[in-house]
């Protein structure tokens, strides 16, 4: 159907069956296929201002003429666009590349490039008359709609899976968003978005047409950042394909206007656990839906692209490729970016960097070729990803001597491997002190002292001959981290043996024997846990015989490798009367180990500093 204005219309990209805009479809009812917005270009040229588009800044509400926006009275807008084109002399001078650059998509409002999109979809919601929004999402769009839409005045409702991004969780519901996650796939939550839109008559907001037209500013902008000079590559992550085809539209319609003279090569990269769209790029064949994606690239997690074919088209259009990448790839590309150039982009845009490596060592990008990375979204958007791979800092106290043992000691140089390199098997038997350290110098390039390997030996004994584990990788630096932490002052607290006893129907009961100042003491108490039984029947024999009052403020559980004979890491928080507080971890293929160990270290450095404290009020007085 044509629109009022009649400078543009709606139709299926395979069937070019025209449809209204006012049906709120988001695919071709005919076909099934995604849907275009077609303009009559002659028109638009008739009122193009060529001065204004070469010569104000780059900003997505700047290219209103190529929007299919008719209401132009009361935009909502949070300053999208005008994102910084980085040059990246670091980087390129060690591939070889003189003219490297990187688009930041990151600095938009919301942190991605979903902003873009969302300026114009939720206007063109406001426009035909919507009053809520449902979207599902894997997160950067959740955050970006729910912004939009809390600028706009519409209620927001998000379906995401349930494995997403606390990050992006957070940025939806801060803004208003009523957030549902689905247990399942992305696939999972667009479905069941489909379905409530229909219910409840919702605007529909995803990967769609008006979405897509709001994309290709980035081209638009790219150009102008280049002084409208010839652009060879353009590197574009890919999920559900509309960033890169509408890219791609952009500069098109840039060549159209004859405001460019040379069209780029665009580069669809994709994660290898989510690589369909490659996949039918290279056997030339229908794409195949993907159940379940395996990649920690979050934001390109599709298992079915609804854009898939006007990517496929772009490529060879553009003459250009599509490459998947490993997720330990990913991630050593998204440290080199941010070592070498400051640059600290979330895994899911490190995967053009990954392509961009690959494509320079077969030599299809030469040295004098002009290329651009896109960078879909900050690194804040997901640092967990970038944890995983990353030893967490010591915490020491404020004293130079303990300063100098950190930095002397290595510990800050300590790295674990790739996602699939920490579950390396290092040991299925306790090694002696001297394979021991030739194990760890290799490892995390360390050189430790025989005192420390004695401990971590000791510590590694009890893992595979008292819990039967093997030690991989991520097992040895998280006790590698705890040991090199440790003062090894005299224990205050020593729990030298427990049990639990719990049932389905029962509180969990705990027995402990520990020592205190020296002295053993036994006791047994209840709670909601296991975990809260141990340290009720432990803190109920401190305050007897030591008093003074101190909680449990916090504690978290993280777990570092996969399997049922995982690694756990308990860190907690305890804090004295008088506010003095401390955290410290615990490591173990045991749950109830991990916690009891951290809450043992907390108690005994918290001694400690009251102790010091005290030495210190002393003196003063």
């Amino acid at each position: 159907m044509i629109s009022d204005d009649h400078f543009y219309h709606i139709e299926c990209f395979l069937c070019h069956k025209k449809v209204n805009e006012k049906e709120n479809t988001t695919v071709c009812r005919s076909c099934g296929g995604p849907l275009d917005v077609v303009y009559d270009y002659s028109k638009l040229k008739d009122g193009m201002n060529f001065y204004v588009m070469q010569n104000t800044p780059p900003k997505t509400i700047k290219y209103l003429d190529f929007y299919p926006i008719i209401d132009r009275n009361n935009l909502s807008s949070l300053g999208e666009g005008g994102t910084q084109l980085h040059n990246l002399p670091k980087l390129g001078s060690k591939l070889g590349l003189s003219r490297l650059y990187l688009k930041n998509e990151g600095l938009n409002p919301t942190g991605a490039f979903k902003d873009r999109g969302s300026f114009v979809e939720i206007n063109k919601a406001k426009e035909l008359g919507f009053k809520s929004v449902c979207v599902a999402s894997t997160g950067n769009m959740a955050a970006s709609v729910a912004a939009y839409s809390a600028q706009a005045g519409l209620e927001c409702y998000v379906f995401v899976p349930e494995n997403t991004p606390r990050g992006k969780l957070a940025q939806a519901i801060s803004y208003g968003a009523r957030v549902i996650q689905v247990r399942g796939t992305y696939s999972d939550a667009f479905n069941l978005t489909v379905k409530v839109a229909a219910e409840f008559g919702y605007y529909l907001a995803g990967d769609y047409a008006f979405r897509g037209e709001g994309q290709k500013s980035l081209a638009f902008e790219v150009c102008e950042q280049m002084w409208f000079g010839k652009i060879d590559w353009v590197i574009v992550p890919v999920g559900m394909g509309t960033n890169l085809s509408y890219i791609w539209k952009g500069f098109k319609e840039y060549f159209e206007f004859g405001l460019i003279s040379q069209l780029p090569k665009m580069v669809a990269v994709q994660a290898e656990g989510a690589s369909t769209i490659v996949t039918a790029f290279r056997t030339h064949s229908e794409i195949k839906p993907l159940d379940k994606p395996q990649t920690i690239c979050s934001a390109i997690a599709c298992g079915m692209p609804i854009d898939y074919p006007k990517v496929l088209k772009a490529l060879k259009e553009s003459h250009g490729t599509a490459i998947a990448v490993s997720d330990d790839e990913t991630l050593s590309a998204q440290q080199t970016l941010a070592k070498m150039e400051a640059l600290y982009i979330e895994p899911s845009s490190a995967t053009s960097i990954v392509a961009l490596q690959r494509l320079v060592k077969q030599k299809i990008i030469k040295e004098n070729d002009v290329v651009v990375c896109v960078a879909t979204g900050a690194g804040l958007k997901d640092p967990a990803t970038t944890l995983k791979v990353l030893a967490d800092p010591p915490t020491i106290e404020p004293t130079l001597s303990e300063a100098l043992k950190v930095i002397k000691s290595g510990i800050l140089s300590l790295r674990a491997g790739g996602v699939g390199d920490k579950e390396k098997v290092l040991f299925t038997r306790v090694p002696g002190e001297i394979e021991l350290k030739k194990v760890i110098k290799h490892e995390f390039r360390l050189e430790l002292d025989i005192e420390s390997l004695k401990i971590i030996k000791k510590v590694i004994s009890k893992f595979i001959t008292v819990k039967g584990k093997n030690i991989v990788k991520a097992d040895l630096q998280s006790i590698i981290e705890t040991i090199m932490q440790d003062e090894r002052r005299k224990k205050t607290l020593d729990v030298l043996d427990f049990r639990i006893e719990t049932s389905k129907r029962n509180k969990p009961r705990a027995y402990v024997k520990i020592s205190l100042d020296g002295h053993e003491f036994e006791n047994e108490s209840e709670g909601v846990g296991p975990v809260d039984a141990a340290i009720n029947a432990i803190s109920s024999i401190i305050k007897r015989k030591n008093g003074g009052e101190f909680r449990l403020t916090d504690f978290n559980v993280e777990i570092p490798t996969t399997g049922s004979d995982a690694t756990v890491e308990a860190s907690m928080v305890l804090q004295h009367e008088n506010g003095t507080q401390v955290i410290e971890k615990g490591t173990s293929p045991d749950i109830i180990v991990a916690s009891i160990e951290a809450f043992e270290k907390g108690y005994n450095e918290l001694a400690y500093q009251l102790k010091e404290q005290s030495k210190n009020s002393a003196k003063k007085s």
